[in-house]
């Protein structure tokens, strides 16, 4: 049967009405941009989203055709159209959809006259390349390529193509070649919004490992006030309990309080002190018995400090072995430039 002339087909209808169903179901919905984004990569992209978010690529005109017909906060989206957009909903709250979202992009070469998004900067350092024709493919994509000890090398940092520039083929040429892959392709999130509240990407970034230090500097800090100010609290108690019996036993030692737990750290301080008074005074007013003892403290004053410097020792050694190995490494790399 013919399709009546001027009639609205069918598959653009229920692809308006399957996006007003995700409006009224789904408590955050948004648009993404998916260009550059393969077909491959974006049936892999379906299959890990089927259980958790709802992503239809849908035209333009008809989202907006969806958005205007629902109406009211949604219309709001209309602005974020343009490009290729596919549609999101999801019952993740707006942060987390964002996130997974981000989950999809991976690691891409930037194409021959491709405009780049960002500037590319390649690091200076040795590549994994013997000598040969790929030097001179290097250096036609602008990188100050070199050889040095049997490898091709990259003599100076240098910035081959900036954010906005066209890709020249020689430059991509070069990236591919040292496997630099300078952008991230997948789903680009433009806009989510949730209870009719608008979501941008700058919103929605968030810096996981920076937030959760700042928790635990403010966990530290509050920590610190309430052992300092007393305050009992199940994270407190045993800290109070440890640093009030630390006190305790400091008081009893320094005010010669004779209790069993102290008698101990008393008389070795008493003995420690009794030693330091009698080494200001001369030989001749010493016993056999002080002078017995200071010596052997001066033995073991001796000692340690002779095993402190075999320690030192030890570990020049250790340095100068380990310098004299790789000297006799670099050596062995020069020979195998110049003969192999």
């Amino acid at each position: 049967m013919a399709a009546i002339k001027g009639a609205i087909p069918q598959w653009k209808l229920r692809d308006v009405e399957e996006i007003r169903s995700y409006l009224k179901k789904y408590p955050v919905v948004g648009l993404v941009s998916f260009r550059g984004v393969s077909a491959m990569q974006m049936a892999k992209i379906r299959r890990e989203f089927r259980d958790k978010i709802k992503l239809r690529v849908v035209k333009n005109n008809l989202i907006e055709k969806a958005l205007q017909e629902e109406g009211g906060k949604f219309t709001k989206l209309i602005d974020f159209l343009g490009d290729q957009v596919a549609f999101v909903a999801s019952e993740m709250n707006p942060f987390r959809l964002f996130k997974e979202l981000e989950k999809t992009k991976q690691p891409s070469p930037l194409k021959p006259r491709q405009i780049s998004p960002e500037d590319v900067v390649v690091e200076k350092g040795p590549t994994s390349f013997p000598p040969g024709p790929i030097l001179g493919d290097l250096q036609m994509g602008g990188l100050p390529a070199a050889i040095e000890k049997g490898k091709i090398v990259i003599k100076d940092t240098v910035t081959v193509v900036k954010a906005g520039e066209v890709v020249k083929p020689e430059v991509a040429k070069a990236l591919e070649l040292l496997e630099i892959k300078p952008i991230k392709l997948g789903l680009d999130t433009r806009v989510l919004m949730e209870n009719g509240i608008i979501f941008t990407p700058e919103d929605l970034k968030i810096d996981v490992e920076a937030i959760s230090q700042q928790f635990g500097e403010a966990y530290t800090k509050a920590l610190n006030l309430a052992v300092n100010a007393a305050y009992v609290t199940p994270e407190t108690a045993e800290i109070l309990l440890i640093k009030a019996f630390n006190n305790a036993r400091n008081l009893a030692i320094n005010t010669a309080i004779l209790e069993k737990g102290v008698i101990n750290d008393i008389l070795a301080k008493a003995h420690s002190n009794m030693l330091s008074l009698a080494s200001t005074l001369p030989s001749e007013a010493l016993d056999d018995e002080l002078s017995a003892l200071l010596q052997a403290k001066e033995v073991k004053v001796v000692e340690e400090s002779v095993e402190k410097v075999e320690e030192v020792k030890e570990e020049k050694v250790e340095e100068e072995e380990e310098e004299e190995e790789k000297r006799e490494e670099e050596a062995i790399e020069g020979l195998g430039a110049l003969f192999g």
